[in-house]
């Protein structure tokens, strides 16, 4: 690491100082004598804590809307673990991630990606039996803070890195190529200087193994599911190269490491999407509009697709069926992993739209906003069952398609989906 640029770094993390709160939150949880209102106390201090704490205790994914009154009430039903995680990644995104940091660098990209990472290492450690899985959760969200503080740092000539297209692992030799220090780096020494927790460090240090053994992280199990999480979500600040076998096989690398197969990813985009608003609504995150998310996801899968064509083209000949499942699986993870998310918030503001006019809240006297909702819902049905067709694909059947491209055949496919559903 050049010193020059490790000064540069540890200036700005000299600006963002640790919140008061999350002093003391840390110091109470690591404590075997602490009680539930000894942690109320602290958290009644900081009153967006207190809202956001309220918030998650009262929302549909602890199943108790309206009930939790207090914070001492809410710290019993959530636990010291998902309380600290609570309050640590709401009082990092606050000091860290809310300044805008240039142009070329897209905030809400950033925290959509981080999201979506920390949702994802959440899931999947819930599927090794990992514990605690909140901590799964933190160092998924917090895991490319050093983006930040590199845009910071270099401003301009940073942005310019950003966006030259690379893979992962050529990602930080080109930081330290260019500026002396990377960003796994750069967030390693802001989090140490804070006395974060050693796991949350260590993940933030080397989420981009690819594997790890006797002489990587002690924290090998956290660092590899935060890795995974990231790879399968990786959309973000930094722009991607092409997809290649070779990062196929990484992900299946990293997948075996931790005894998980590809089974295991199966519905986990859905899963996401299905609670990424809600998450993020708890923690006050913003991640950008659902139309927005639909325009990424659209362009997202025509990269994807044009990559998928080129490596059909330039794989050997028996290697061609089984490289098109695997990428089709990349294409369906990535184009659900947005659209669901998207889809799912446009349906839910469709049916209370209709709701209201049922209710007269909204007058339409003609009828055409409720014939408007039903046209929004036929167009999200037709979306969610392309995407159970492509997830379903067991083999590659490609027809010309009117601007001389290729697409898949499923449209009868889809066709007798949508007529079942309809039953």
């Amino acid at each position: 690491m050049d010193q020059s640029a490790r000064d540069k770094i540890l200036a700005i993390t000299d600006l963002c100082t640790l919140p008061q709160t999350l002093v003391e939150v840390l110091r109470v949880t690591e404590s075997a004598n602490a009680s539930a209102h000894d942690l109320s106390r602290i958290i009644l201090r900081d009153a967006p804590i207190t809202a956001r704490l309220l918030h998650m205790a009262n929302s549909a994914l602890y199943g108790r809307s309206g009930k939790v009154n207090t914070v001492q009430q809410a710290v019993v039903l959530l636990g010291f673990r998902a309380v600290k995680s609570v309050v640590l990644s709401t009082s990092v995104y606050d000091v860290v991630g809310r300044d805008a940091v240039g142009s070329a660098f897209d905030l809400t990209e950033f925290w959509r990606h981080s999201l979506e990472t920390a949702a994802t290492a959440q899931l999947f450690a819930a599927k090794i039996g990992y514990q605690p899985q909140e901590e799964a959760f933190v160092a998924g969200l917090l895991h490319d803070i050093g983006l930040m503080l590199m845009a910071r740092a270099f401003g301009p000539a940073y942005a310019g890195l950003i966006a030259r297209p690379m893979a992962a692992a050529d990602w930080t030799d080109a930081e330290r190529e260019t500026f002396g220090i990377d960003h796994t780096q750069a967030g390693t020494l802001l989090f140490s200087s804070w006395n974060l927790p050693p796991q949350i460090v260590e993940v933030v240090a080397h989420h981009h193994d690819i594997l790890v053994g006797s002489t990587g992280p002690a924290f090998e199990k956290l660092t590899l599911l935060v890795s995974l999480a990231d790879r399968i979500g990786r959309h973000g600040v930094e722009q991607q190269s092409a997809l290649t076998r070779g990062r196929v096989e990484e992900k299946h690398k990293v997948l075996a490491a931790l005894g998980m197969g590809p089974m295991d990813l199966k519905n986990v985009d859905a899963w996401v999407a299905d609670n990424l608003t809600s998450i993020a609504g708890h923690l006050d995150i913003e991640i950008g509009a659902p139309l927005e998310i639909l325009s990424h996801a659209n362009q997202r899968l025509h990269e994807l697709y044009l990559e998928m064509e080129h490596l059909l083209i330039n794989a050997p000949t028996g290697k061609k069926e089984e490289l098109a499942r695997e990428l089709l699986d990349a294409i369906c993870a990535t184009f659900s992993h947005h659209i669901n998310n998207a889809t799912t918030t446009i349906l839910g503001h469709s049916q209370l739209m209709e709701l209201a006019v049922q209710k007269g809240k909204i007058s339409d006297p003609d009828g055409r906003l409720v014939e408007s909702m039903g046209t929004i819902q036929n167009a999200v049905a037709v979306i969610s069952a392309v995407l159970n067709e492509l997830k379903n694909t067991t083999c590659v059947d490609i027809v010309p398609y009117h601007d001389r491209a290729n697409i898949l055949n499923i449209d009868d496919r889809v066709k007798q989906r949508l007529a079942t559903q309809r039953l």
